[in-house]
């Protein structure tokens, strides 16, 4: 099994696609209503119909149709998506489920309208994807337990973002990405410059001074590098959860990981050599993969899931059933830098800046020889951490490394056997951690005091 996953993990970066398809357009502010209609209480079960049924034109019509709002809808549940534009160009993807509170011209039901009656709208939350994955993540399970769902019938407004390079937010005002300059950037620039967008943009138009913020792997890295960089933005974030958090890394027993470090960057010169700036499965291989190797009749299934779970950690028989839409949103575009910028925290045991490895580089963009470290002290959002004992990239070692590093940490989890995909296809994430998640964003609404109470998360 380990010969395969090096292999895979080898042969992946040469599947680059050779036409980009750009599916937002538009500048800041544009806002694409796609359906107002009512809730309705579809099962687990009814979820995963619909996220198939969505993966499946997905494949079949490229990177054109939108899956999440495809499932949104098949859901019932009121989709928008609006267009934010970074200072430095790219045009970024959101997409929102608005409160029914907030809604002006609904069909709901004076039931439905009443879910959240006693406190109205609980706030605005953020919700911010991981390596490889898109705001999918946040709906592909369903209305029962995708934490968009559960979170919008809480009575959150909630938004999910796509940071740049991913198949939703795939366009620059200045640049394609055909360009090699398309593709500089690491989870540094989509922390320092997609979220402050994204943040910015959701505070204005929702006229909040503040909002809370889910994030999950490099979700949680972007976040921790903007509050380092950019301490003001401390105050516009009244909680951030952090699941899977990546940060410090270096002390995991993954020999996969441990053996790639260390030809980082030997790998690093190469792909530069070579002009492999994106690494991006083609859609022949999301085809193939989806619909003949991980479909649940094939006989090698089985295989797919094993490797899927060695490579991210699920448990859950669950997502067994949902691979084909699995590999269709975890699949999507990286730059090689975010994945050699991780790849560098593995080597240093330190969570710091991009190293150019060229001294005469680091130093024009640094001023001094070695990349910086982010620093943490300066981060004062309370947050709510959760990770799990059986992380790929990461290690517990690592993850109290960051807890004891970041000065205002509410609550820690750790979840016995949990992987990094349990996370998100867990059977038990909704009892396990969304519902925690939702427990400490809900006493900060009521209490409104800019404070959280001290929770002991059980698990």
């Amino acid at each position: 099994m380990k010969v395969i996953l090096q292999l895979v993990l080898i042969v992946i970066p040469s599947f680059i696609r050779t036409e980009a398809i750009d599916v937002t357009g538009g500048r800041s502010g544009t806002i694409i209503v796609t359906s107002q209609h009512g809730k309705s209480s579809n099962g687990l079960s009814m979820g995963i119909k619909n996220f198939d049924r969505a993966a499946g034109r997905q494949r079949s019509a490229s990177y054109e149709r939108d899956l999440v709002i495809d499932t949104i809808e098949a859901a019932d549940y009121p989709a928008e998506i609006h267009v934010v534009t970074t200072k430095d160009g790219y045009i970024l993807k959101l997409h929102r489920i608005a409160d029914p509170a907030l809604q002006k011209d609904t069909d709901y039901s004076d039931e439905e309208q009443t879910v959240n009656a006693s406190g109205g709208c609980q706030g605005v939350v953020l919700l911010m994807h991981g390596l490889f994955s898109t705001a999918a993540d946040f709906v592909v399970t369903g209305p029962e337990s995708g934490l968009a769902f559960v979170l919008a019938d809480a009575g959150f407004d909630v938004w999910m973002g796509n940071a740049r390079g991913t198949r939703f937010s795939r366009k620059n005002l200045h640049r394609t990405p055909k360009e090699a300059a398309f593709w500089d950037f690491s989870w540094h620039e989509i922390g320092t410059g997609d979220l402050p967008a994204i943040i910015d943009y959701i505070l204005r138009l929702t006229t909040q001074r503040k909002l809370f913020y889910v994030g999950h792997n490099q979700g949680v890295t972007a976040l921790l590098a903007l509050l380092a960089e950019k301490p003001r933005y401390n105050r516009k974030i009244s909680i951030a959860a952090g699941m899977a958090p990546v940060a410090y890394l270096g002390n995991g027993n993954n020999e996969i990981v441990k053996n790639l470090a260390k030809f980082n960057d030997q790998l690093w010169k190469t792909l530069n050599t070579l002009n492999i700036f994106e690494l991006t499965p083609t859609e022949s291989v999301l085809q193939f993969l989806g619909n003949i190797i991980c479909s649940g009749e094939a006989p090698t299934q089985t295989v797919c899931s094993d490797l899927l779970a060695e490579m991210f950690g699920y448990s859950s028989d669950q997502a067994k059933l949902l691979l084909p839409g699995m590999l269709d949103n975890v699949m999507t575009g990286i730059s090689t830098k975010q994945l050699i910028h991780y790849g560098q925290l593995i080597q240093s045991r330190k969570f710091q800046q991009f190293d150019y490895i060229s001294f005469l580089t680091n130093m024009q963009r640094y001023k001094q020889v070695k990349p910086p470290e982010y620093d943490l002290s300066r981060v004062s959002v309370p947050f709510v951490l959760f990770s799990g004992s059986r992380e790929f990239f990461t290690s517990p070692m690592d993850f109290q490394k960051l807890v004891k590093n970041l000065p205002n940490v509410e609550s820690q989890s750790e979840l016995p056997a949990w992987g990094h995909m349990d996370f998100i296809y867990n059977a038990q994430v909704y009892l396990k951690v969304y519902s925690k998640i939702i427990e400490f964003m809900q006493n900060y609404s009521s209490s409104n005091t800019g404070n959280t109470s001290v929770h002991s998360i059980q698990t």
